[in-house]
């Protein structure tokens, strides 16, 4: 072999280790990267359980307080959906965002927040792992 194709194929074999280099610490980085949305969609899907919760209590002692209060009235009954499937179902019927606060007595600013949340905790339920237990990255 002559120098020139000694130094191109040195070259070469350099550029593959990098590339090489570089693809690796890029699965790298996508593996972190599934991980923390996996993270944020099981943090999501805690606080949607937790706001449901906590709503849930605060119309009970309502009822309770009513009920305490006027002896003739009837107590008041909570909803059978949960917020987040009732808010949802309101908005594919074409309500806007200020009648479904109104019908749920709650600011627009916690429909658009719920409303968001059901969103993305659908998004990351969307990417589940395959049969190696990985998460698929390149079909979301």
């Amino acid at each position: 072999m002559t120098i020139p194709m000694l130094v191109i194929t040195g070259l070469l074999c350099l550029a593959t280790g990098i590339i090489m280099l570089v693809a690796a610490r890029l699965v790298r980085a996508l593996r972190h990267t599934v991980e923390l949305e996996q993270r944020v969609a099981r943090l999501q899907e805690g606080i949607n359980l937790l706001t449901d919760t906590t709503e849930t209590g605060f119309r009970q002692v309502a009822a309770e307080i009513e009920r305490l209060g006027v002896p003739t009235a009837a107590p008041a009954v909570a909803p059978s959906r949960p917020t987040a499937v009732r808010l949802r179902a309101a908005s594919r019927r074409g309500r806007s965002v200020k009648e479904i606060a109104a019908d749920e007595q709650v600011s627009e600013g916690e429909v658009r927040l719920r409303m968001s949340l059901a969103d993305a905790g659908a998004a990351g339920r969307t990417r589940k792992t395959g049969k190696t237990g990985k998460a698929n990255a390149l079909h979301a």
